[in-house]
């Protein structure tokens, strides 16, 4: 399958887990070095700074280990490789599952539209014409 015959959904897959590695790697980093010029990614979301760095140590190195699957499922997505549609696949599925886990936590709204989204694009990438763009 040619580039101008891909499914414009994979495309835009693979540029959203590039985006992903790109804000993960970022907050890893701000974790990481409190006081560098990293924490200006803090800008886009205060609370969170507050939230996540008494918990730096041990998060910091899970956003770059995420950054790296965000990556590689991002490389899997544009080279349209078989595997790529698996970790593609398992990454949704597994934010699916968290997300209903916020909804018996409570946070329904937040859960609803998680899963809702997950399940659009888990939908998506099961679909027989995306399925067949992912080669081996």
């Amino acid at each position: 399958m040619s580039a101008a015959t891909r499914p414009w959904g994979v495309v835009l897959l693979a540029i959203f887990f590039l985006a992903a590695t790109i804000i993960l790697v970022g907050a890893g980093l701000a974790l990481l070095l409190p006081g560098s010029l990293m924490e200006t990614v803090w800008l886009i979301y205060p609370e969170r700074r507050a939230l996540l760095m008494p918990h730096r140590l041990w998060l910091a190195p899970a956003f770059l280990s995420l950054a790296c699957a965000m990556a590689a499922a991002s490389v899997g997505s544009f080279k349209q490789r078989k595997w790529g549609w698996w970790l593609a696949t398992t990454i949704f599925a597994v934010n699916g599952l968290s997300d209903a886990g916020q909804i018996v936590l409570g946070h329904v709204a937040e859960g609803v539209i998680g899963v809702l989204v997950a399940g659009a694009i888990l939908f998506f990438l099961t679909r027989p014409t995306v399925r067949a763009a992912y080669k081996s």
